[in-house]
């Protein structure tokens, strides 16, 4: 069959069509480029809230700072372990029942550094919770009630008892401020920088 000339024109501009490259567009992005973008953000292990989520990352590298000897472990199984009950009398961060109440009620970080082997006249306990402003100001009045020295640090207060008449040192320290409560209580452990090395590991 002979074709037109007409006929064959369409045919080769429908070829020519057909084998051209497509018109430019924007880049597909790659897999990669796609999926970084999807990427979720990192986050510092540990950490929540700008806190020290567990006790490790609290004292990750003050092992021998709080316990020269050793003598001394962080959580043993007998104080800190599951189902491990807590008293207001002594178990959080201050002997004082008032403290130890607003203390429990969200009681965040508790750290325990007692001996290995049980019950001992020697230990120390840490909380470290975040803390609300109403909180903040109903626990500085209080420690203001029981006549304690207070002194302003890292944008926050400082306050600190400590009775060594004894030859036993026993005492507190509770700071609140930057939306941290940090209280601790010890007996006859802790060395005199420990808060301060504390605020330094927390705030920089």
């Amino acid at each position: 069959m002979k074709l037109s000339s007409a006929t064959v024109l369409c045919i080769v501009v429908l070829a020519l069509a057909g084998c051209s490259a497509p018109a430019a567009g924007a880049p597909t992005p790659s897999r990669s480029s796609a999926a970084a973008a999807a990427a979720a953000p990192v986050t510092t292990p540990g950490i929540v809230d700008g806190l020290p989520a567990d006790c490790n990352g609290l004292f990750r590298g003050l092992e021998t700072f709080v316990s020269p000897d050793g003598s001394l472990k962080l959580n043993p199984a007998w104080k800190s372990g599951p189902g491990t009950l807590r008293s207001i009398a002594d178990g959080f961060g201050t002997y004082d029942p008032t403290l130890a109440g607003m203390l429990s009620a969200d009681p965040g970080v508790i750290c325990d550094w007692a001996p290995a082997t049980g019950p001992s006249t020697t230990f120390l306990t840490t909380q470290l919770r975040q803390v609300d402003d109403a909180t903040r100001q109903a626990a500085l009045t209080r420690l203001k009630e029981l006549g304690w020295g207070c002194s302003a640090e890292y944008d926050g207060e400082w306050c600190l008892t400590d009775d060594s008449h004894t030859g036993v040192s026993i005492g507190e320290s509770q700071f609140l401020g930057r939306g941290v409560w940090l209280a601790s209580d010890w007996n006859n452990a802790g060395p005199e920088t420990y808060t301060p090395r504390l605020l330094q590991t927390l705030f920089g």
